[in-house]
């Protein structure tokens, strides 16, 4: 791995899974981390977010965010997670990325899922970062258990060594 290179995470996490694999992630390699936290936050009740997170998409909003002080330009690598919202990337987090000139950077997906897996993830990835190349996502059902560490390791370098 070349460590001259200089490494982020960002990442929005609606359950605490997200977050895990963030903390993994970080454990393992010398990167900054950021949470992107919705302005209003989202209901604790499934039913409920469910309803407002459908609602918000239908409508195409930009949900609001914390403000966050990341220059994302002094990065080359960035690891972005994300629970899997309909196959598409959490709003808040989508918003935060939409705002962001990745151009040349390299983004590393991961992402936690209820059973659905990754579905359109990667391409709503390359659709909110243009002119980013956008690796394969990890993908890991609900929350990264240490029996994933292995997993998580394999495709954070395969990637790493080639960005």
């Amino acid at each position: 791995m070349c460590m001259s290179k200089k490494y982020l995470i960002v990442y929005y996490s609606q359950s605490g899974n997200t977050k895990s694999a963030a903390e993994l992630i970080q454990h393992v390699v010398d990167a900054d981390l950021y949470e992107i936290e919705a302005q209003d936050p989202y209901p604790t009740n499934y039913k409920e977010l469910l309803k407002r997170v459908r609602e918000e998409m239908d409508e195409n909003v930009d949900v609001a965010y914390k403000p966050v002080s990341i220059d994302v330009s002094s990065y080359d690598v960035i690891f972005v997670g994300t629970p899997n919202w309909g196959g598409k990337v959490a709003l808040p987090l989508a918003t935060f990325l939409k705002q962001q000139d990745l151009t040349g950077k390299t983004i590393l997906p991961f992402l936690s899922h209820g059973g659905v897996g990754k579905q359109d993830i990667e391409d709503d990835l390359k659709e909110l970062c243009p002119g980013a190349k956008v690796g394969s996502a990890y993908s890991a059902f609900q929350k990264v258990e240490e029996d994933d560490v292995e997993d998580v390791i394999a495709w954070m370098y395969q990637y790493m060594d080639r960005a």
